[in-house]
């Protein structure tokens, strides 16, 4: 259990800036560790869908994997009532990755809709994961 919560502690926030780039704390890890946890639950999505997300893999989404990057991105506190909170965004990513390199994929990706929440934070991780090398160039 603790190699698949280190997996997918970082669905959305390790692939906007590459996951070797990010230098977390203890408590942070533990928090995302718990968040992702409580997501994966509550959604039903699957292990191996979460993990083939994390790599890029988009063949086994689903709808409970769909939700599962909403329910997580919305307790990261990086959407909110179906939009992103960019200042919260800003204020996670810009340190690691720069601020100038995260707006500039923020521009390119926030404004992602789907037909509904869980479309929608599934199509801006989507986004974000395929804006990662502009990030972290």
């Amino acid at each position: 259990m603790k190699y698949f919560a280190t997996v997918i502690v970082l669905t959305f926030v390790a692939v906007a800036v590459g996951q070797d780039v990010l230098k977390l704390s203890a408590e942070q890890k533990e928090k995302v560790h718990l968040l992702a946890g409580e997501c994966a639950k509550e959604t039903g999505a699957s292990k191996e869908a979460i993990l083939a997300l994390r790599q890029g893999d988009f063949s086994q989404v689903d709808d409970k994997v769909k939700c599962f990057s909403k329910c997580f991105q919305e307790r990261l506190g990086y959407l909110v009532n179906g939009v992103v909170n960019e200042e919260a965004v800003q204020k996670s990513l810009g340190p690691l990755a720069g601020e100038e390199q995260v707006k500039a994929v923020q521009a390119k990706c926030n404004g992602v809709k789907g037909a509904n929440d869980c479309e929608t934070a599934f199509e801006l991780y989507k986004c974000y994961y395929g804006e990662k090398a502009t990030v972290l160039a």
